[in-house]
């Protein structure tokens, strides 16, 4: 059954077999990320309990001598593993317990799942943030959804199970974190009969668009426009800042499927969501998606 994810309590202490099988699990997925296609540069840290571990990749991409893209190897990658605090203050992850970490090794939640909050201050079982002396940039937090998505888990391709065995309770649904990037997050969520979305009125609008796909059962959603009626088969784009509150009323769970367009972060300090994709298309505008090949680099 779902469990509310605000109320994971942290290790008070770690005996020695505790670190050893913990250091134990994280080495199995450092050795898994060696050839991930998704990883990439980056060194972050890894915290449970008092303990400590540094993560540091550098990715390998072999690109193809006739310049497709289908001929593309990648890894493996540099990937280790160190015990101790980062050398320099960076971002990273603090586990609450060895038993979250055992949970996520074992496919029954993932790393997205445990770090779902809805508040800032609630207590769940992977928390992101930056150590001491550090300030993330948008940057760094897109490599930080990655590492969330995929250093913590293992396989090529990555399966995640979704359900009421494998979700967590944020906004008032039960939700499984499906995958995660910096520009959207892609969650399933599963609302039992009588159960409510966002009836805190905190909740009910917010900084970024929502998409949500509904799949299965019946229920009502409360928006700027008055009721509208939720079944199978239809989507609604709810932008920033349109109310959205949910209600099953139906005898079946209903569920579906959500994607959270941008981070709240982006928008905390007067950045609209709009204004964010003006300055990301910017960006588009100047990206040049042929990079030199090896024959090219040779010849100059």
């Amino acid at each position: 059954m779902a469990q509310s994810n605000n109320q994971v309590e942290s290790a008070a202490a770690l005996s020695d077999a505790d670190i050893e099988r913990a250091d134990a699990i994280l080495r199995e997925f450092a050795d898994d990320y060696v050839n991930d296609p998704m990883a990439i540069n980056s060194t972050f840290g890894i915290r449970l309990g008092q303990q400590w571990w540094t993560v540091s990749v550098a990715r390998r991409e072999t690109p193809s001598a006739r310049g497709r893209l289908t001929d593309h190897t990648f890894g493996p990658h540099e990937v280790s593993l160190t015990r101790g605090r980062p050398e320099r203050p960076t971002w990273g992850f603090r586990i609450a317990s060895l038993d979250v970490l055992e949970r996520i090794a074992s496919g029954e939640i993932n790393a997205g799942t445990a770090a779902m909050q809805s508040f800032g201050s609630d207590r769940v079982g992977v928390e992101t943030g930056d150590m001491r002396g550090f300030e993330s940039t948008a940057g760094d937090e897109a490599e930080m959804y990655l590492a969330l998505s995929h250093f913590f888990t293992k396989g090529k391709p990555e399966v995640t199970r979704f359900g009421a065995a494998n979700a967590l309770v944020t906004h008032g649904a039960p939700t499984t974190a499906l995958h995660m990037m910096k520009g959207f997050r892609i969650l399933f969520f599963s609302l039992p009969p009588d159960g409510e979305v966002n009836s805190d009125p905190r909740l009910e609008v917010g900084q970024m668009p929502n998409l949500f796909v509904i799949t299965s059962g019946t229920g009502v959603m409360h928006s700027d426009d008055g009721p509208i009626r939720l079944e199978a088969g239809m989507s609604v784009f709810v932008a920033q800042f349109v109310k959205h509150q949910f209600v099953n009323d139906g005898d079946e769970p209903l569920e579906g499927v959500l994607v959270l367009y941008g981070d709240n972060s982006d928008f905390a300090f007067g950045t609209s969501y709009p204004a964010y994709l003006e300055d990301l298309n910017s960006w588009n505008r100047e990206y040049e998606f042929r990079k030199p090949q090896p024959e090219e680099e040779t010849s100059q």
